[in-house]
């Protein structure tokens, strides 16, 4: 957790432009508040900098199928580049069950024929940022008849900082990687050579590692599975060992 303006400070001094405890220049501060803006905003469309799932509940009123995600929207939330998953809660359940929503892209969106189909509950959704503003719409089909409640898993990514006061938040690993991360993109405008930062760059340089600690976490490796046919259990499957069928048993 840190003020704008100290990683700044701290990406100069990184740099040589500063020395520790000095007074940095107005022009300096703005043209780094501008680089941490635009480093920030791209950390946003890459799922390795995205530390947090927020769930979000709302009601999708009957007669409707579409909806606003977005800060001050119906849905209001930070827009999300995407949605992680999607489910609607069964009417009347105690406690709640939560159903999935199957999520189409593009093209399935567009194959649907009958968009304003209606039925009581939803079957699919399709979701995009809008380019006309700083907001997503949320798409349901088919249309609901009736008011649904809807719970959407969201990666949270850092909000672009507004001033060179704004505090950065992040988990462990988070504040190297925004230091050493800005430090790298105020190369070219303060023209720093590499020759004078040898330590910073290089796939095992600090902004490199930095990078590979912060986003380390938030991969998750895939789960295993096994082709049903090729193992032996319960039901019928290929035994690789005797060529042959597998019963049941």
């Amino acid at each position: 957790m840190a003020l704008v303006r100290d990683i700044i400070t701290d990406a100069l001094v990184e740099l040589g432009i500063v020395r520790p405890g000095a007074t940095v220049a107005a022009p300096l501060m703005a043209t780094g508040l501008s680089r941490v803006q635009g480093m920030i905003d791209a950390w946003a469309a890459n799922r390795q900098t995205l530390a947090r799932q927020l769930r979000t509940s709302f009601t999708m009123p009957d007669g409707d199928n579409e909806i606003t995600v977005g800060s001050g929207q119906a849905v209001d939330i930070v827009t999300p580049m995407w949605i992680n998953s999607i489910n609607y809660l069964n009417p009347g359940s105690t406690p709640s069950v939560e159903v999935p929503i199957g999520q189409m892209d593009e093209d399935a969106f567009a194959a649907l024929s009958i968009k304003e189909l209606s039925s009581a509950l939803p079957l699919q959704s399709f979701y995009q940022r809008n380019l006309a503003n700083a907001y997503g719409t949320l798409f349901l089909w088919p249309q609901v008849s009736q008011d649904v409640t809807i719970v959407i898993y969201t990666p949270q990514a850092i909000e672009v900082p507004a001033t060179l006061d704004t505090v950065l938040i992040g988990p462990p690993g988070y504040a190297d990687a925004f230091m050493y991360g800005l430090a790298e993109r105020l190369m070219t405008p303060l023209a720093v050579s590499a020759e004078n930062v040898p330590m910073l760059l290089g796939p095992e340089g600090l902004a490199a590692r930095a990078w590979r600690n912060m986003t380390r976490p938030n991969t998750k490796p895939g789960v295993l599975s096994v082709d049903a046919a090729l193992t032996i259990g319960s039901g019928a499957g290929y035994n690789v060992y005797s060529d042959q069928i597998q019963g049941s048993r």
